[in-house]
């Protein structure tokens, strides 16, 4: 029995095992159109092949193609009744379809094999075929989702709740059914894109939720998976500059996807940077921290202060309202089983951020306190700006709420007008970029964000 296993190991790859597995690692490194013409050449020259092999070929010219309209984002937000191949809105549902239903007729093929044939051939590409229609399955439901997700670009708040509870479903759904090792690539391919999404979703809700360390986590986690994805495209670089020399050679273009997805990271990144200021500041040096910070897109901290240098505000603050939030123990990481009593009064509304001196105006904080829950309502439509004047204590207050835990606050000594629009359209620039909606409508190609 030994000796029978050891002789398999032995025996050369088939020649058709060896094409798929470079038709599927050229796949996984981005390179869609290379493959795509690496199996068409194959199909061109296999015509007196088996049936069953020239149509597994045909299916996989089709997948590459679609791989391509994926990962590139081209089905997103298009009219009907364009031009392009991809002009309707499900083609890419409809892409994937007509591939199933090929791949299907390779299982089938499979199951009805002919006298004389080789059986262990038969075997595999029946079997691979079946899982690779799992894997359209799989697409499709992720192209639905980031349709989703790209018309949720336009709403005011986002519940990434839903869209987390969603992915996991789908990764629980697919997590084993593709995963022959010549799949190897895509299923990994697969498994890392949907857990960089997820992740970076899960750390949108921590963050609205001032969850310091299971927000680092989720950060942390989604950007070890996306460096990983990145060398994928490094290594496709290398191998183009090793096989055609790198002068003539078009630069690769990473798809949209792993682009939109670097970008994503890169905004949450910034609110992350901001919303835990002063967890982090603690940890470094102030010029560090303002180094590291100006890095950031968009840069938060530094926006605010070139904000009141320039109109000379008293103050800028983002005010975290933590009434009913009964594991609330203030900044940065507290031990799980450490005890804190409940805060009281003005402390359930503790200053997240507080510019230029890093401490909360006290003085006025009662007033911020009263307004917040005297104007809730305006507020709560979380675009409208609230203006106050105190004519006691001689000093003008605007507030907006980008999410319903948090308010921005900008205070000014003396009368300042409410329609002065220097200060209403900066703090609903602010405001809206915290939302963090505007990166799910840069999920369409070409859209600006």
């Amino acid at each position: 029995m030994t000796e029978v296993l050891r002789e398999e190991e032995l025996r050369p790859v088939p020649r058709e095992r060896a094409i798929l597995e470079s038709f599927f690692t050229q796949l996984g490194m981005f390179s869609f159109d290379r493959a795509k013409d690496y199996v068409e050449k194959e199909k061109d020259s296999s015509k007196s092949a088996g049936a069953i092999w020239v149509a597994l070929l045909a299916a996989l010219a089709h997948l590459a193609a679609a791989e391509k309209a994926y990962h590139n984002m081209t089905f997103l937000g298009q009219k009907l009744g364009g031009q392009s191949f991809f002009s309707r809105k499900d083609s890419i549902r409809t892409i994937y379809t007509s591939l199933h239903n090929e791949l299907r007729k390779v299982v089938t093929m499979g199951r009805h094999v002919q006298p004389g044939s080789a059986p262990y051939l038969e075997d595999l590409l029946s079997h691979l075929s079946e899982q690779l229609c799992h894997f359209t399955q799989a697409r499709m439901e992720m192209a639905d989702l980031y349709e989703k997700m790209h018309l949720l670009g336009t709403q005011k708040s986002i519940n990434s709740d839903e869209l987390v509870t969603t992915l996991e479903a789908i990764l629980h759904k697919y997590s084993s059914k593709f995963h022959h090792p010549i799949l190897g690539r895509v299923e990994e391919g697969f498994q890392t894109e949907v857990d960089v999404v997820t992740q970076l979703l899960r750390c949108q809700v921590q963050v609205s939720e001032w969850h310091f360390l299971p927000a680092l986590l989720s950060l942390h986690g989604a950007n070890s998976k996306l460096t990983a994805w990145g060398q994928l495209l490094q290594r496709q670089k290398e191998t183009r500059k090793h096989l055609f020399g790198g002068q003539s050679q078009k630069a690769v273009q990473p798809p949209h996807l792993y682009v939109w997805l670097q970008r994503f990271q890169a905004a949450l990144l910034a609110k992350f940077s901001f919303y835990f200021h002063e967890a982090l500041n603690r940890q470094s040096a102030p010029a560090d921290m303002r180094a590291l910070t100006a890095r950031t897109t968009p840069d938060y901290h530094g926006k605010i202060c070139s904000f009141i240098r320039k109109y000379d505000a008293n103050s800028v603050s983002l005010v975290f309202d933590n009434r009913g939030s009964d594991s609330f123990q203030g900044h940065g990481y507290h031990h799980p089983h450490s005890y804190r009593e409940a805060p009281k009064g003005v402390e359930q509304f503790p200053a997240v951020v507080s510019l230029p001196s890093g401490e909360r105006p006290l003085t006025h904080w009662p007033n911020v306190i009263m307004m917040m829950g005297d104007r809730a309502s305006e507020l709560n439509t979380l675009d409208k700006v609230v203006h106050f004047y105190d004519d006691k204590v001689q000093s003008t207050y605007y507030l907006t709420r980008p999410e319903p835990h948090f308010t921005l606050v900008v205070i000014f000594d003396g009368k300042k007008s409410e329609k002065d629009s220097h200060i209403t359209s900066f703090l609903q620039e602010i405001s809206g970029s915290l939302r963090n909606s505007k990166p799910f409508s840069t999920l369409k190609p070409g859209s600006k964000g």
